[in-house]
């Protein structure tokens, strides 16, 4: 029995830059295989396990023309890049960048929303672990020039989350192309809208409680002691929902652009593209 193929690409991220969607336009195109997971962890956090273990996240294959996976975590960890040279040589990375700001806030939410934590966005930059979580991963120079101690520059994808938004079907036959497969092929998700972590604004919070106040006018007391611990969820999940249709502090978002602007000014140069719409407080 031949073994499972290694992949020809990964996603390595980071997180909250259409990684997920990316990786869904890549399954459904029916030259590639993407294991059922979206975060295999492999160079990262599951290395120990051997080079047979990630094998078996593609053990369906059946033929098709590339193999991939995404992992948006790769992108910070120190010891990815080695690995993955080390283990597939020739394989070719995509890279998704954001606004590292707004990447941040947008992490910061999406965690916080599920309840992993209960951190303001405020307390990043006096916290070294939040920092390293949410800051870090937007310091994309560093990492891509880690990357290029590793892996020809040639095999590495540079995508931005600005071109996604402007057109979406552009954006992913540019990927498909630097793949080698076929660009003609329109996923499913072209058209919807990119998920940025917006809501509209509109005072959930108030019209659930008028709700809930009406209701407990008519309800009988048991049924309102039992709804009690249900009632207070809805109302912490709801109040963070709040906190981000708000914004992040001008003075929070003046000192991430301090964060940020000698390494976007480097990345800049990198790549050619001008970035200065990133800031508002800032110039590169």
């Amino acid at each position: 029995m031949t073994e499972p193929p290694l992949p020809d690409f990964i996603i390595v991220g980071p997180q909250k830059c259409a990684t997920t969607w990316l990786y869904d336009c890549l399954y459904e195109h029916p030259e590639v295989l993407m294991p059922e997971t979206d975060s295999v962890h492999y160079f990262d956090m599951n290395y120990h396990r051997g080079e047979e273990w990630y094998r078996n996240h593609f053990s369906e294959f059946d033929g098709e023309q590339i193999v991939g996976e995404e992992t948006p975590s790769y992108i910070r960890d120190e010891r990815t890049p080695e690995r993955i040279a080390e283990t597939i040589p020739d394989v070719k990375l995509i890279f998704t960048l954001r606004n590292p700001i707004d990447r941040a806030y947008s992490h910061w939410w999406h965690e916080k929303s599920k309840d992993k934590h209960s951190f303001k966005f405020s307390e990043v930059l006096g916290n070294y672990d939040l920092y390293q979580n949410w800051i870090v991963p937007g310091l994309y120079h560093r990492h891509l020039t880690q990357f290029a101690e590793y892996i020809p520059e040639e095999n590495m994808k540079i995508c931005f989350f600005d071109d996604l938004v402007d057109d979406d079907l552009a954006y992913v036959q540019d990927v498909y192309r630097f793949l080698g497969i076929d660009d003609g092929f329109v996923p499913s998700l072209i058209n919807e809208k990119v998920n940025q972590g917006k809501f509209r604004k509109v005072n959930r919070q108030a019209i659930y409680t008028s709700l809930a106040s009406r209701v407990k006018k008519i309800a009988p007391q048991s049924a309102i002691d039992k709804a009690r611990p249900a009632h207070r969820q809805i109302l912490s999940y709801m109040a963070s929902q709040t906190e981000y249709e708000e914004g992040m502090n001008e003075q929070v978002r003046h000192q991430l652009e301090a964060q940020f602007i000698d390494d976007t000014r480097r990345l800049s140069e990198y790549t050619g593209r001008n970035l200065e719409h990133w800031f508002d407080h800032s110039s590169l």
